[in-house]
């Protein structure tokens, strides 16, 4: 996986550019809303002059909404831009009626919430209501397209206008690119990238690939759904960085034969009737209407390394 370098504040190696939340590594919820506060504090110490900004955030998910309030509460200058139509970054993605916090989050302006588990659509509904209530504006719709360095700090372009700024901070995902297998037959309309209804798949033979909690939630997922064959494959011998529940969850619907487990597996081709897996030395033809991948996103590192941002390999399973 490729990270940018970033300082203990969240400064990347480009002054005045600061990055938060999964485009930093970091999935999770909770503390993408405490990096996008705590590189507020930072940028709050080098304000704009003239009719520059403070600081321009990228994207409405966990981290610029956290950030974003953060702002309004030390009244910088600031402008939030969301390439999307709406809240969540992310989040807005998860299939529907996902579990997606458990833990208590500090917000700015808000102060702390306590939170059990709460459902995508909840957590959906949680943060619009807040943009509500602080009277947050954020401009929906529009895309960050280039980001050019002056003597003053930054030129951004948007689709929609040009700004100038102080400071830039990036809380976009890295969803946006997903990783793709790289197999013959994944150009079919058949092979998706990330689940949002379990229900579409009611009926059809579904193949899971990925070793993560969004893997295993999808298949479990869709193995809930009447008239489901459900088979998840990975490539290492163990789910080894899941969440106990969802290891647990899994193993019972295996054990009850809900969902087929193929280990130490690829995907080597995908036809319209069915996939082929290699499994060490042993090819398996699987029956199949659906693949889904969930391999995770690509880092955007060409744009990136464009404004010169530094940007590292960690080598790890996928």
């Amino acid at each position: 996986m490729d990270i940018p370098q970033l300082q203990p504040n969240f400064e990347t190696n480009v002054n005045g550019i600061y990055i938060a939340g999964e485009l930093g590594g970091m999935g999770l919820i909770r503390k993408a809303v405490e990096q996008g506060r705590q590189a507020l504090e930072s940028i709050a110490k080098s304000r704009g002059t003239g009719n520059q900004l403070d600081v321009l955030i990228v994207g409405a998910g966990p981290a610029g909404l956290s950030a974003s309030l953060a702002a309004m509460d030390k009244k910088l200058r600031s402008i939030t831009v969301e390439q999307e139509d709406s809240l969540g970054g992310t989040v807005y993605h998860y299939p529907r009626n996902k579990i997606v916090m458990t833990a208590p989050v500090t917000l700015p302006i808000i102060g702390q919430v306590k939170m059990g588990e709460i459902s995508k659509e909840s957590l959906l509904d949680f943060w619009q209501g807040i943009v509500s209530k602080t009277n947050l504006k954020i401009n929906f719709n529009e895309r960050m397209e280039k980001i050019s360095s002056n003597k003053q700090g930054f030129t951004v372009t948007t689709s929609k206008a040009v700004y100038e700024t102080k400071n830039v901070l990036l809380a976009i995902g890295r969803r946006g690119t997903p990783r793709k297998l790289g197999v013959p037959g994944e150009e079919q309309s058949k092979v998706v990238y990330r689940l949002v209804d379990p229900e579409q798949y009611r009926n059809q033979r579904v193949l899971v690939v990925g070793g993560g909690d969004s893997a295993l939630e999808a298949a479990l997922a869709i193995a809930d759904e009447p008239g489901t064959s459900v088979t998840i494959s990975y490539r290492s011998e163990a789910f080894g960085r899941v969440k106990q529940k969802n290891r647990e969850r899994l193993q019972q619907a295996e054990a009850a034969g809900r969902v087929k487990v193929v280990l130490k597996s690829g995907v080597k081709e995908i036809s319209p009737e069915g996939v082929t897996l290699v499994q060490e030395e042993d090819t398996m033809e699987l029956n199949n209407d659906i693949v889904i991948v969930c391999a995770g996103g690509i880092l955007p590192t060409p744009f990136l390394k464009e404004i010169g941002i530094l940007v590292e390999t960690k080598h790890g399973t996928v």
